[in-house]
């Protein structure tokens, strides 16, 4: 018999739509929807009193369901060996509303996030909800400017724009996300997993390499930052999803299918040899201990310990896998190990939060479903977790929604109540619509919904979702054009429709400005859907029941890393900067701008970074450090030259 290997297939992205008013874009209006798609499934919850009782649980379903080459429904761990791409960037894969009145003091239309202060030039990280900051590939504190630059964790003097040391990670593993809180980086990344890290530049992927999934967890002080020093590393069983950091803590998701069991196959291929391996498969099962279902995790190489206590696992009453879900919990700059942790058996993709709550979203491709309901419509599950407290994490509940997310964009909290936009992909005799779900805590219960709007966006697909308050949200929808639809949605139960804008074109990411402005970046659409290029939108939404677009500028044949990944945006004093990359005398890799006033849009200085990065890595950030722009990309950081109208410094590392 063969011992077989366990193989992580990343899902999909997601996308928000929770607020009592919505905003969404769509080319029917809902009269001409198909039929709602009915109530949201519940995933109501177990808890079971001990480490004996949950073993039963794994055992009692996993004998049910194990084969000769092991278990199925590991939301897509089936073997250890293979290999996935994790993209540098991609929105939820690892994944603030900013309200209206979110403005900075220095601009009549500055969205929160654009800038630190009259006192300090240097920009902040755009996130999607305030007060959370997202880990990311390029941190700076104004002083220093930390990336990740072919694989490896550079740290960059500001002033002279000089690489000033390095973080040895000992060979382990390769970095993923940077998260900076004073003098302490955080360095998360993974190894093992069969997973390549691509950071858009083929001759410089970064490889795990093969072996278990584990995620790891670096502290590094950064007090001398010429000699960068590592404080404390762990190493946590499963694949590395996202973090986000409230105060002075840190919320890390994973993802782990069943460490301890390795799966016997059949030798050759007869019915004898699957017997075989079927009884091996039993046996291997009836003799687990809870260590085997539950991930562990290890500290400076020591001892071995559970990541999660057993009483910290939710179990949906609806069989969800056999993979856990964790949240993990620590305070930065005081060590690497988690502090707290909760769990939930299931699987997980998107991952949002906000300052109370964490939640993760699975897709259609890697919800588990039993043979009971596989033939019902494809959905999505909903995990949450409590995080209002600093040194206590708490799984919540559980829900489950009919249809897809787009990316993290497509979900939204506050007290409580759960709001989600989704997507149903169209079937033979049915089109393709979204909707809005509302969805409520319930003790015992998980998330169960109150209210949803059916028929957005008839035969088309949502491209972009912005939660602007607790009473205007944004969604858009695209096949041909692009009409936004305003939802009110102030009773959660009763959502109804305000007015609607029909535009050419679509948003891929939407940005709230003051003065009830709203920007959108996407592509410019012909009246027959086909796109020509990159495209910024400014909206008037101050009136939900009569929209209205000010003002457009285009670039055609380019496109841009912020349709993708909303932390490629930068807006400064007014004027907004843009990864893109396009055809203009043969392939060009700039950094497009354009400046926003309450009257329009006009474009302003483009600069080309094609010399400089001719391996086609690209510009992944952008960012303002010391009043002076720079860019990080995959193979290069860059001060670009005073005036911000050419390439400057290349930091030499």
């Amino acid at each position: 018999m063969n011992r077989s290997t366990d193989t992580l297939r990343r899902g999909g992205l997601a996308a928000v739509v929770a607020a009592p008013l919505l905003l969404a874009a769509c080319t029917s209006t809902p009269d001409a929807a198909p039929d709602p798609a009915g109530p949201t499934g519940v995933a109501s919850l177990v808890r079971f009193a001990g480490c004996d009782d949950l073993l039963g649980y794994f055992q009692e379903n996993a004998l049910e369901r194990v084969t000769a080459w092991g278990l199925e429904g590991l939301d897509g761990f089936d073997g250890f060996g293979g290999l996935d791409v994790v993209r540098q960037g991609a929105a939820g894969s690892w994944e603030s509303d900013a309200a209206l009145d979110g403005v900075s003091p220095r601009s009549s239309v500055m969205p929160r996030g654009g800038y630190v202060g009259p006192d300090h030039g240097t920009s902040e990280a755009n996130t999607q909800e305030e007060g959370v900051d997202e880990a990311d590939i390029v941190t700076t504190d104004g002083d220093v400017v930390v990336a990740i630059v072919e694989g490896v964790v550079q740290v960059v003097d500001a002033a002279s724009a000089e690489a000033l040391g390095s973080v040895d990670l000992g060979g382990v593993g390769a970095p993923s996300e940077l998260l900076l809180h004073g003098s302490t980086l955080l360095v998360l990344g993974q190894q093992g997993g069969g997973v390549v890290w691509d950071d858009g530049v083929s001759d410089h992927a970064n490889p795990y390499g093969t072996g278990p999934a584990r995620t790891l967890i670096t502290e590094v002080d950064l007090s001398d930052p010429a000699s960068p020093e590592v404080v404390r590393s762990t190493r946590v069983e499963g694949e590395y999803r996202s973090a986000r950091l409230v105060g002075d803590t840190v919320r890390l998701v994973m993802v782990s299918a069943p460490p301890g069991l390795d799966w016997v196959e059949p030798e050759g291929t007869s019915l004898a040899a699957e017997t075989e391996a079927i009884e091996a498969n039993r046996d291997l099962i009836e003799a687990s201990t809870i260590t085997d279902w539950l991930p562990q995790l290890s500290v400076d190489g020591g001892d071995v310990e559970p990541l999660l206590g057993c009483g910290d696992v939710g179990v949906p009453t609806a069989f969800s896998g056999f993979t856990t879900v964790s949240v993990a919990g620590l305070e930065i700059g005081g060590g690497a190990a988690p502090t707290s942790s909760a769990g939930v058996v299931g699987s997980g993709d998107i991952v949002y939060a906000s300052t109370e709550r964490m939640i993760v979203a699975s897709t259609p491709w890697s919800t588990v479903r039993d043979d009971d309901d596989a033939d019902d419509e494809p959905s999505s599950d909903l995990h949450s977790f409590d995080i209002s407290e600093p040194d206590a994490t708490t799984y919540v509940g559980s829900g489950r929604v009919e249809g897809r997310l787009l990316n993290q964009f497509a979900l939204d909290e506050a007290s409580g109540v759960v709001r989600v936009a989704v997507t149903r992909d169209g079937t033979p005799g049915e089109q393709s619509s979204s909707s809005l779900v509302v969805l409520a805590e319930r003790p015992g219960e998980g998330l169960v919904e109150t209210g949803r709007v059916d028929g957005l966006g008839v035969t088309e697909q949502i491209q972009a979702v912005r939660f602007l308050s607790p009473e205007l949200a944004a969604v858009v929808t695209f096949r041909q054009v692009d009409p936004l639809y305003l939802v009110d949605t102030s009773d959660p139960a009763a959502p109804t429709l305000a007015g609607e804008l029909k535009v050419p074109g679509y948003s891929a990411y939407l940005h709230p400005l003051d003065d009830g402005l709203l920007l959108g970046i996407g592509q410019h659409a012909t009246e027959d859907g086909r796109t020509t290029g990159l495209q910024a939108s400014l909206f008037d939404i101050i009136d939900p029941t009569a929209p209205r677009q000010v003002s457009t500028v285009t670039w055609d044949g380019f496109s841009s890393a912020v349709e993708t990944d909303h932390r490629a945006f930068l807006v400064w004093q007014d004027r907004v900067y843009l990864p893109a990359q396009g055809w203009r005398d043969g392939y060009t890799e700039t950094v497009e701008s354009f400046d926003v006033d309450p009257g329009g849009l006009e474009r302003g200085p483009s600069v080309s970074v094609t010399a400089e990065l001719p391996d086609g890595g690209g510009v992944k950030r952008v960012l303002v450090v010391d009043d002076r722009i720079w860019f990080a990309g995959g193979s290069a950081v860059i001060r670009v030259a005073e005036g911000n109208r050419a390439v400057g410094d290349i930091v030499d590392f």
